[in-house]
């Protein structure tokens, strides 16, 4: 895969990752750009066997080393951080899981996802999906049912099985 492809796939699912973490749009930008020159100056396209894991944990660790520098304002526990890849489901926490959810779900198609987050993060029914969205409940089901569908394949094909169970999709 081309560094070109990359970013195309990947720039604004890292972004969004990235800002649930560092809570800044432009420093996230910034921290993703870097990533993806950091990438191209050295050549590392065609050494990566998984390109979606590496570029989560290089992001995640990145904002790490952002918040690291911001200590003489803010004092940040890094050990907050734990390793998503590796982690079990009684380690995960919702500072944890929000960003991966987010991360995953912009992979799905925009009604999709958009029924996915109204549903799971924001808590609404089926019903008050379909009035929102100005649908059909049926709509909303089968979009659902897409939504979970990808996600579970998404998670698992990632090794994120803590969070199947976490977000109750498996």
């Amino acid at each position: 895969m081309s560094i070109k492809d990359l970013f195309q796939e990947y720039y604004s699912p890292l972004c969004n990752y990235a800002t649930k973490i560092v809570n800044n749009n432009d420093i996230a930008e910034d921290i993703v750009q870097g990533l993806f020159i950091q990438l191209w100056e050295n050549d590392k396209v065609t050494t990566i066997d998984k390109p979606e894991r590496f570029l989560l944990r290089s992001t995640k660790f990145k904002c790490i080393d952002y918040l690291r520098k911001q200590t003489t304002q803010k004092e940040v526990a890094v050990d907050s951080f734990s390793d998503f890849g590796t982690v079990e489901t009684a380690d995960m926490d919702e500072q944890d899981i929000e960003p991966l959810l987010l991360f995953f779900a912009s992979k799905l198609p925009l009604k999709t996802r958009e029924v996915f987050l109204l549903s799971r993060k924001s808590g609404l029914t089926y019903r008050e999906i379909a009035e929102e969205q100005g649908v059909s409940i049926k709509t909303v089901e089968n979009q659902m049912g897409k939504a979970l569908k990808e996600m579970r394949s998404l998670l698992k094909t990632h090794d994120f099985f803590a969070l199947l169970v976490l977000l109750k999709i498996f």
